[in-house]
């Protein structure tokens, strides 16, 4: 009950705050052009993708298809949906039979439309899915396809014709998402009109996420019902919950959490964050009690039924337990969960415990990885950065703590920020001493091998894991000698490129501020993501190989069957999250606190962007001009944030002259919130390599 009233009230927060910045904006938005999202809960085919055999449509009707047994007809919704299919149906000639008279099948991508679905069961023959039968019990009948058998997500949808028929009226009831009432009405906002390919790819990535938020008991059953399929698993303890993919796996998996759970804060405001919530929480009831580790997937998944653990997707529950609470500043729900998550850092700590100040990966499971073990990069990356950010997390919540009870029962929130940030130094200094390969410029996979990863190197960049900021930009450099034409081919999982790892390397270069780097990939690899004929053209792939097919992971666990692969993953959706925090500039980084360090590959001169949280509004404008010889500019933005938090203007650039509110400003903490106007003058990016 509790909960319901904590997101009634931040839902109500929500709605009003959106309300008063709606009323604030111009009439016209341009940046919802860009939103891919359904104006309605139901949505109609936009075009006939294809048919064959004898398919005939009335003259002066719109979506009504005459077909004869044997013939079929695949109907294109424009962008990817989910949900139940509705339709009319009229049989000629009928007869009461259980003889099905027509089936249904169901594709994301353009290559596989077909008259049977896209696979979902990872099976070793890869076709159980196959179509669903639908059996009419009259001559004319409205259908509806029963509620288990929802599909999450898909684009096309195949009527095969079992008999000679009649099809109408069909119609997609959307089941993603299922506490927002206005589909397009975003929490958050990104926008500038100086590059089409990004604005589409901030809005693919929030509409990823929307697809991916999940009615509770929408989760696929595994082993999987066969033939055919049944979506009615719990997948949590409440709901709806942000889940990994829209057609598969429909399930928690905390590494995915790292990327989309900042996605669905920055661009779905309140629901996005309630989805969140509900996968925290799910995660909280089933950490182990004696070991305090967080478990590698959520329910309605083989890994979970397994019982298999994993030592990186252990920290990122950590990571996204800590965002959770700078972006709500929380404190009932800290007070809550803090024993949850002080027993998960003492397992972390456990595994430094030795005379090295690593930690042994002894559960490789990750996110698809070879590889692994010994004192893993990626692992140790993770460890660093789950206990910096509590160390930081706690030191902060004991100055706001004065006139309170301590979070911690025998320990004070100081001492455990002590003890947190003497192991996330340690770890450091062992890290860089071990693992760094000053030939390649790169960290290796771990202290007995000449692996070098896109992972552990990207985290360790995003992370701030190098010993200087010349390592750090030398570890820019080297992670491009991963680039292919495509994308990155990541050495840790052959003939592959991943997106979820390449949104860590975007994230990286903005971090070690090498926008222009950072934007080229996202250019790159989101614009092939976007505007390959295999992809929905709306959503974002979970991976893709070398030669950019869908054979993600080949047959390493994916049976070389393509059609399993989901073009609807949250994990993709990594340049939304860095359009709005680096290239806006405006993001969370404490609790009640606040910076605003925008960036630019100097293609960018104009930047409109927006979100919400529990707090209130966050929003920016900038823009960049008289831009002259010697590549310098004038630079000046206004941004807005709640009331009672503090800040911090961090420009990128060397300027002659920084001013907010009139004054020259030398770095010093902004109290209050509110509007601030930041004025720079001759100002110079330095130099990319």
């Amino acid at each position: 009950m509790a909960r319901n009233i904590v997101f009634s009230v931040i839902s109500a927060l929500y709605i009003f705050s959106s309300l008063s910045f709606l009323a604030s904006a111009a009439t016209k938005r341009p940046w919802d052009a860009y939103n891919y999202s359904p104006a309605s809960r139901t949505v109609k085919p936009v075009a006939v993708h294809s048919q064959s055999g004898n398919v005939t449509t009335s003259v002066g009707t719109d979506g009504t298809y005459h077909l004869t047994s044997g013939s079929r007809i695949s109907l294109d919704f424009g962008v990817e949906v989910g949900g139940w299919i509705n339709l009319n149906a009229i049989v000629a000639n009928y007869t009461n039979t259980s003889t099905p008279q027509l089936s249904l099948a169901f594709a994301e991508s353009p290559a596989f439309v077909r008259a049977i679905s896209d696979d979902t069961g990872a099976t070793p023959t890869q076709d159980w899915d196959q179509a669903l039968n639908v059996t009419l019990t009259g001559g004319s009948t409205f259908y509806t396809i029963p509620t288990e058998k929802f599909r999450g997500g898909f684009r096309f949808l195949t009527i095969n014709a079992l008999a000679r028929i009649e099809v109408s009226n069909i119609t997609c009831t959307i089941g993603f998402a299922p506490h927002t009432p206005d589909l397009r009405n975003y929490g958050g906002h990104f926008y500038t009109p100086d590059d089409d390919l990004l604005m589409r790819t901030w809005y693919a990535g929030a509409y990823t996420v929307q697809t991916n938020i999940a009615p509770k008991d929408t989760g696929r059953w595994l082993p999987q019902v066969r033939p055919g399929w049944a979506y009615n698993n719990s997948i949590g303890v409440t709901g709806p919950i942000l889940v990994d993919g829209a057609k598969r796996d429909r399930a928690i998996w905390p590494g995915d959490l790292g990327i989309q759970g900042a996605t669905a804060f920055l661009a779905l405001g309140g629901d996005g964050l309630e989805s969140v919530h509900n996968a925290l929480d799910t995660l909280f009831f089933y950490q182990n009690a004696t070991t305090g580790r967080f478990p590698f997937a959520g329910p309605a998944t083989g890994s979970f039924r397994n019982g298999a653990e994993s030592d990186t997707y252990h920290a990122w529950s950590l990571i996204a337990m800590h965002n959770y609470a700078i972006w709500t500043s929380d404190f009932s729900w800290l007070e809550t969960h803090w024993s949850n998550v002080t027993r998960g850092l003492e397992f972390i700590l456990r595994g430094l415990d030795n005379e090295v100040g690593l930690h042994i990966q002894t559960r490789p499971n990750d996110w698809a990885r070879q590889g692994g073990g010994g004192y893993n990069s990626a692992l140790n990356a993770l460890d660093y950065a789950a206990l910096s950010s509590f160390s930081s997390l706690a030191a902060s919540l004991s100055s706001y703590n004065r006139d309170r009870s301590e979070l911690a029962s025998n320990v004070s929130l100081l001492e455990q920020s002590q003890i947190w940030s003497t192991a996330a130094a340690r770890l450091k200094a062992a890290y860089n001493t071990l693992l760094w390969d000053p030939s390649s410029h790169l960290y290796r996979d771990n202290t007995t091998t000449s692996l070098f990863p896109q992972d552990g190197n990207a985290l360790a960049l995003l992370y701030n894991l190098t010993s200087s900021p010349s390592r750090a930009t030398a570890l820019s450099t080297a992670l491009t000698t991963f680039h292919g034409p495509i994308g990155p081919l990541t050495p840790e999982l052959p003939d592959t490129i991943s997106p979820f790892v390449s949104s860590i390397e975007v994230l990286s270069h903005f971090a070690a501020c090498r926008p222009a780097r950072a934007l080229n990939l996202t250019r790159t690899l989101w614009g092939y993501l976007l505007d390959s004929p295999l992809m929905t053209g709306s959503t974002l792939a979970e991976g893709l190989s070398a030669n950019g097919s869908l054979y993600y992971r080949g047959n390493a666990g994916y049976k070389s069957d393509a059609s399993y692969t989901s073009l609807s993953h949250g994990w993709s959706s990594g340049p939304t999250v860095a359009l709005t925090s680096y290239v806006a500039g405006l993001e969370i980084v404490g609790w009640k606190t606040w910076t605003f360090a925008p960036q630019s590959d100097g293609l960018i001169r104009n930047v409109d962007a927006a979100f919400w949280g529990p707090m209130g509004t966050f929003a920016v404008r900038w823009t960049i001009s008289n831009a002259g010889s010697g590549g310098r500019f004038d630079f000046s933005g206004d941004i807005t944030t709640p009331v009672g938090m503090r800040g911090t203007v961090e420009l990128v650039w060397k300027c002659e002259a920084v001013e907010v509110d009139g004054e020259v400003y030398r770095g010093e903490v902004l109290d209050g919130g509110g509007e601030r106007r930041v004025r720079a003058r001759g100002c110079v990016g330095d130099e990319e390599d």
